[in-house]
Formats: C-alpha cells, sequence, structure tokens
C-alpha cells in the first residue's frame, strides 16, 4: 500500500487531538460534498474519499498509532468509518448535517453501496411530509438509518453513588474515573436516594461510542430509594 499523507488530506498537524480531527473531517466533508461543487462532482466525489480514509484511520487511536510508526494500515477499509466505534458516531452526525443543509445523500452509493453487501440498504433517500426519510433499496431489507440507529441505542453503563446527607442538601460535585478518564459528575441540590444523574453521551469519550452514563444517587444514614 502506497503511503499517504492523511494529516495533510484533513489539514491537521500530526499532534492534532482527537477533537481537532473531527472538527477537520466534518468542515472538509461538508466543503466537498458535490451538491455544493456543480460542475466538479467527479472531483468532489474523489475528494470525499479520500477525506473519509483519513478519517477512518487518524479517528482511531489504534490505527492512528499504527499509521503514525508503518505510514499505512494494512486491511484498512473506507467502509471502517461508519462500522468503527470510534467514528461512527462523527459520521452519523455529519450524515444530519447533510439532511439540516438540504444535502443529497445518494452519491454515498458510488462510495460505500458495495460495502453494504448482500444487506440491500442504500444511501438512497425520499423526502415525505414528515422530513427526510433513509429508505432501504430491497423490501424488508435495513436501510442507512436502521443500521445507525442501533449504534445510537447502545445500553447505558451504570454506576452508584453515595453521598452525605449534607451534600445530598446543597448539591455537591463529584469526579468519576473510567478507563483512565475523569468525569465530573454535579448533583444536584434536594437529591434523594435512587434519583438518577444522566451524563449524556459520555461513553463516546470514556469508550469511543455513543452511549449515556447513568449515575443512581445513594444518601448515606439509610435513607430509602423513592418510587
Amino acid at each position: 500500500m502506497a503511503k499517504r499523507d492523511y494529516y495533510s488530506t484533513l489539514g491537521v498537524p500530526r499532534n492534532a487531538s482527537a477533537e481537532e480531527i473531527k472538527k477537520a473531517y466534518r468542515r472538509l466533508a461538508m466543503q466537498h460534498h458535490p451538491d455544493r461543487n456543480p460542475g466538479k462532482e467527479q472531483w468532489a466525489n474523489e475528494k470525499f474519499k479520500e477525506i473519509n480514509e483519513a478519517f477512518s484511520v487518524l479517528g482511531d487511536p489504534e490505527k492512528r498509532k499504527r499509521y503514525d510508526r508503518f505510514g499505512n494500515v494494512e486491511g484498512m477499509d473506507i467502509g471502517d468509518v461508519y462500522t468503527n466505534p470510534f467514528t461512527r458516531g462523527t459520521f452519523e452526525d455529519l450524515m444530519k448535517e447533510f439532511q439540516g443543509a438540504g444535502l443529497r445523500f445518494d452519491f454515498l452509493d458510488g462510495i460505500f453501496g458495495g460495502l453494504f453487501g448482500t444487506r440491500g440498504s442504500t444511501f438512497r433517500v425520499y423526502r415525505s411530509p414528515g422530513g427526510t426519510v433513509f429508505e432501504g433499496a430491497t423490501a424488508g431489507e435495513p436501510g442507512f438509518e436502521s443500521m445507525f440507529g442501533q449504534g445510537r441505542r447502545a445500553q447505558p453503563v451504570r454506576y452508584e453513588l453515595t453521598i452525605t446527607p449534607e451534600e445530598a442538601k446543597r448539591g455537591t460535585k463529584k469526579v468519576l474515573s473510567r478507563k483512565g478518564r475523569r468525569l465530573e459528575v454535579t448533583v444536584p441540590p434536594s437529591v434523594k436516594t435512587g434519583s438518577t444523574v444522566k451524563l449524556r453521551n459520555a461513553l463516546q469519550s470514556t469508550d469511543g461510542r455513543p452511549g449515556d452514563i447513568l449515575i443512581t444517587i445513594r444518601v448515606k444514614d439509610g435513607s430509602r430509594a423513592t418510587t
């Protein structure tokens, strides 16, 4: 495999943070959408492929390490950008940006369509009074929305946090550690045993996948869970 400068493709330095890489990917993907490049659609498609290939590598910490060391990543597939948990969420957000901007999705069939195999799915869309609807090309087969919706419905991770009655009365802040990441938990005032504090989509930063962290509060001195 020929060496490719993925950092140059995304226009970021080699020490760029994960967040900087995500922002560069989304910005460039929007910029090179064929609808925004009339008369240069073929060029835009090729640029879009390059951008997604670069993000599929640099958006995955392990692949990025291998790339930084060897200059390429064996077995890399452009479809990894929407199957890899480290990059899938960002790709989904990009699709929502396309939808919000009124941009087409059908050009993606030429880039990713064959990678669906025998599932009969497509990025083809139709519009209804309720908005844009993702549709499978074959009746009964899952379409784009159902494929990505499964990732969005990931089961949350649950923790239990014990606090004092004084902390429960006035509210408090605690620090949760998960997989080496520190997450600040804000407990509101007048909380009771059995209450839940949600860290929305916190698993994206700790586990590299969509999902919430739910924290059940326990107040000391034998308080009972509320119903």
